[in-house]
């Protein structure tokens, strides 16, 4: 199998058919690929209340993240990059302690840092760091012993986490701490190989859960399609991020081909100092958002790049549900619920009363109608409305907000924006484009506004669409996708009279035909009495 089949393998799995989960308790909700946890809060007392969990893994389940990073020679430059953000490049900036200050090196060594940081309020975390150079090897995190991985901010009894120390123990072609290791020269050219195989090999003896490669590289180097083969076959996910003008994130990259294949993101870092910034910043391609609701008061989480998740509420003394929901990229909803208590405290807010945590977006929605049916893969015409979670009417505030249209050609690829507009003061919007062929996925972005947060909602797939016509000996052959059940009738109709008749099966149908394609109308029975027509 190439990595452009399973590219277009895992692009067909992101557009599957939403649905919806309610589990109680705090079980995980499952859904497309996607599942959504909700944390027993720690002894929580009235006042200010963070509510964690998980959207890419089951309750329990254990991620795995491994930090890969480059230390070949050319990230010796550019050096006097404040990669520490205080302000300005200093001592501090040269974290290694290698002598070169603010170099890629070290702006990477802090972007993991700060990504591992980000990670520690996550449960059932666990970190490991990878280094490569021609060669590649994963840093031991045990002085005394053996240890590939680590919780986040576990220390051992050390002043710093264990990973932050042995993140900075890394040097041009060398990891320092704990075992010594030599990781060769930086001329071979096969360094991605070498830190690919490693990362795999290592997450291959983590425990059962979501694993994570977060790869940072200032420069190309080729890859093994067998390699690429394994990854996309291995369940991580990879995402890539390519530092300066020697990195690229272009198709023909091997930094995109690594993230594509495992349906995340490459992203380009113009500044090394900014690194840091883009790990933290960046969360799970197959997600678009999690909200979480209590009574009335429904808060937007923060999601981490491993779709950990916080909400932060203002709770008064008393008995809480909370429900939390996550929107995935294909348009799947997944939803879990827990029953928690909260004790009172002095100077707490009143008894059962619910707000949103200091600092914290009000949770938003968008609804896409499903297109009508349509010859091209996309629809050129989308309508729906936004509004809030377990809300009948839309805030004043919203109305007016600026909706997007975004496009892109597969999971993992940044999406394009391809119409802007406003909803009205009913919180409607339609958006419109010109679908292009290259293009193979559509949702509609609402833009945070005055204290709500923004939100995203993949576009359904028409209930025809993507239709092909093939020559074939005397005619042609005609081939759709739909989203009706295997089994339905479906009529080519021309001038009133039924040419062909034919079943859907796996999602698609055939029908034949001779002539201008034209004069013809395609009839898909989808329920009692309930007809589809598209006319070619």
């Amino acid at each position: 199998m190439s990595y452009r089949r399973v590219a277009a393998a895992v692009v067909s799995l992101t557009i599957g058919a939403s649905v919806g989960a309610v589990v109680a308790s705090g079980s995980p909700a499952h859904a497309a690929g996607g599942a959504v946890t909700i944390d027993a809060p720690a002894a929580p007392t009235a006042g200010r209340v963070e509510l964690t969990g998980t959207v890419t893994g089951a309750a329990g389940a254990t991620t795995s993240v491994l930090y890969v990073y480059d230390t070949t020679d050319s990230t010796a430059l550019p050096k006097n990059s404040d990669c520490s953000n205080n302000g300005s490049a200093g001592a501090d900036d040269d974290f290694n302690g290698d002598g070169s200050v603010g170099d890629v090196l070290d702006c990477e060594i802090a972007g993991a840092i700060a990504l591992n940081a980000s990670l520690a309020s996550t449960s059932n975390v666990q970190a490991g760091v990878v280094a490569f150079a021609d060669d590649a090897a994963a840093a031991d995190l045990d002085p005394h012993g053996s240890a590939t991985f680590v919780a986040p901010s576990y220390t051992g009894g050390d002043y710093k986490p264990r990973i932050e120390t042995a993140a900075r123990s890394v040097t041009r072609g060398h990891i320092g701490l704990y075992d010594p290791k030599a990781l060769g020269g930086s001329g071979a050219g096969t360094a991605f190989n070498s830190a690919i195989r490693v990362a795999l090999d290592t997450l291959a003896t983590a425990p059962a859960g979501p694993k994570w490669i977060m790869f940072l590289s200032d420069g190309q180097a080729a890859i093994d399609d067998a390699l690429l083969d394994r990854l996309a076959q291995s369940g991580v996910r990879l995402r890539s991020f390519g530092i300066g003008a020697g990195a690229s994130c272009l198709k023909h990259s091997s930094l995109y081909k690594m993230a594509a294949v495992t349906g995340e993101q490459c992203s380009t870092v113009a500044r090394p100092a900014s690194l840091g910034a883009g790990l933290v910043g960046a969360q799970p391609d197959a997600v678009n958002g999690v909200s979480v609701t209590i009574k009335n008061v429904s808060v937007a989480a923060q999601i981490n790049a491993v779709g950990g998740w916080t909400a932060a509420f203002n709770l008064g003394a008393g008995t809480y549900n909370a429900t939390a929901t996550a929107v995935l990229a294909s348009g799947a909803k997944v939803v879990s619920q827990r029953t928690f208590t909260v004790a009172a405290a002095p100077g707490g807010p009143g008894d059962g009363s619910v707000g949103a945590g200091a600092g914290s977006l009000l949770a938003t929605s968008v609804k896409v109608r499903r297109p009508a049916a349509t010859r091209d893969a996309l629809p050129a015409d989308v309508v729906g409305k936004i509004g809030v979670p377990h809300g009948k009417r839309l805030p004043k505030v919203l109305k007016g907000s600026k909706v997007r249209l975004e496009a892109r050609a597969a999971a993992g690829d940044k999406w394009t924006t391809v119409d802007r507009g406003r909803v009205d003061k009913r919180g409607r919007f339609h958006l419109s484009w010109h679908p292009k062929r290259t293009q193979s996925l559509l949702r509609v972005t609402l833009l945070p506004r005055r204290g709500y947060a923004g939100t995203s909602s993949a576009v359904p797939s028409a209930p025809i669409s993507a239709c092909k016509v093939k020559s074939r000996s005397g005619g042609w052959t005609l081939t759709c996708h739909t989203t009706a059940p295997d089994r339905s009738s479906v009529r080519l109709v021309k001038g009133g009279a039924v040419v062909d008749r034919a079943r859907t099966q796996g999602g698609t149908f055939k029908l034949h035909g001779a002539g201008a394609v034209n004069r013809y109308t395609v009839d898909l029975k989808v329920g009692k009495g309930r007809h589809i027509w598209l006319r070619l």
